[in-house]
């Protein structure tokens, strides 16, 4: 996982016909036992056969194999989630593989028993995985424009210094630039880019800006898996240009704008 691999995923909805080799498949099953995230809940990761299990989408073409995920509900479940679910799919991407989260556009009730979801289980997400086709659909390319897949909210909407009354400048963020640009590119339901983002000396605050319809018994709180995935992007980032710190929860009380709630705590760690 690296900055290039976040760079290079993209969307995809449309499959060639070419089978992914029985040596990939194999890392992909070694991948996905390892999954994690900063609050240490345990993620499960199924790697599943559309065919045996009659797996489909309306909005997806061509896709023979998909990895879906679930946890048990609790606290901070959807955001750790996002951070290991996303982790699959930039790996996916460094070997080569489509991705694209899917949340509703599914069968849901195949993917739910195929995943062997008991009560109290969610299962928010579900990806199809495979080699991305010449051409895109007609679909496809209507849904990119409808939401505007290439495009994303100003820097300085999305990141502000010491509070939420003062934004932040690219030319302002320091050694904070390419980690707040991953988070401005990561992927979210609808590219709605719920993430919002305090910066005071060597701490961060992630904060998820709610919109109202993103809340479901299926998905639970869908925005707080964006968060997961901005987080995600966050961390490989500063990992990659040598800013060592941690992820805690401790809200730091700044006053925030209506419907924003606060997630999580980057710190850089002292020498």
């Amino acid at each position: 996982m690296n900055i290039e691999n976040i760079k290079a995923r993209k969307s995809v909805r449309t499959y060639n016909e070419e089978n992914i080799s029985p040596e990939i498949l194999e890392r992909i099953e070694e991948f996905i036992k390892k999954t994690d995230n900063p609050f240490n809940i345990p993620i499960e990761l199924r790697l599943l056969d559309a065919n045996e299990y009659k797996l489909s989408s309306p909005v997806i073409i061509g896709a023979k194999k998909y990895v879906a995920g679930k946890y048990k509900k609790q606290i901070n479940g959807e955001v750790a989630f996002g951070y290991s679910f996303e982790k699959f799919v930039l790996y996916a991407t460094e070997i080569g593989l489509g991705t694209v989260w899917i949340a509703g556009t599914m069968d849901r009730k195949a993917f739910e028993s195929a995943m062997d979801i008991k009560e109290g289980e969610m299962m928010p997400a579900v990806t199809p995985i495979g080699y991305k086709a010449d051409k895109k659909s007609i679909r496809e390319n209507i849904m990119r424009k409808a939401i505007k897949a290439d495009s994303r909210i100003n820097f300085d909407k999305l990141f502000f210094k010491n509070d939420f009354n003062t934004a932040l400048n690219e030319d302002e963020a320091g050694k904070w630039l390419i980690p707040l640009q991953m988070v401005r590119w990561a992927p979210s339901g609808v590219n709605r880019q719920p993430w919002r983002v305090v910066v005071e000396g060597d701490k961060i605050y992630f904060y998820e800006k709610r919109t109202k319809g993103y809340e479901s018994d299926n998905v639970g709180d869908a925005q707080k898996i964006d968060l997961g995935i901005a987080l995600c992007h966050f961390d490989i980032a500063t990992r990659e240009i040598g800013l060592k710190g941690h992820f805690y929860q401790d809200n730091p009380n700044i006053t925030t704008p209506e419907n924003t709630e606060y997630i999580a705590t980057f710190e850089i760690m002292l020498p």
